[in-house]
């Protein structure tokens, strides 16, 4: 397996049970999110298999955000090496 990068901006359409919230909790809606970062490793306690990305939902105008972000959810590996792939 090859190390994940995943770039700043790209469109994740995540189905219900491919993400979970930031207290861990699976999601149980579809989501998009447009990434800021993802930060690969363990730290910070994301559920195992899954990744903490940091975004924007799609109606974020970005300059309204009281941080580089405005959502932050786990997502499950696989999904994001399906994005990056294709």
């Amino acid at each position: 397996m090859t190390a994940l990068v995943v770039p700043a901006g790209l469109r994740l359409s995540l189905a219900a049970g491919d993400w979970a919230s930031h207290l861990g909790l699976p999601g149980m809606v579809p989501l998009e999110v447009r990434t800021v970062v993802a930060a690969v490793a363990s730290a910070g306690g994301a559920p195992v298999g899954m990744v903490w990305v940091r975004g924007h939902l799609p109606e974020c105008d970005q300059v309204g955000c009281a941080r580089s972000w405005c959502v932050r959810v786990a997502v499950r590996a696989e999904v994001l090496y399906d994005a990056l792939a294709g």
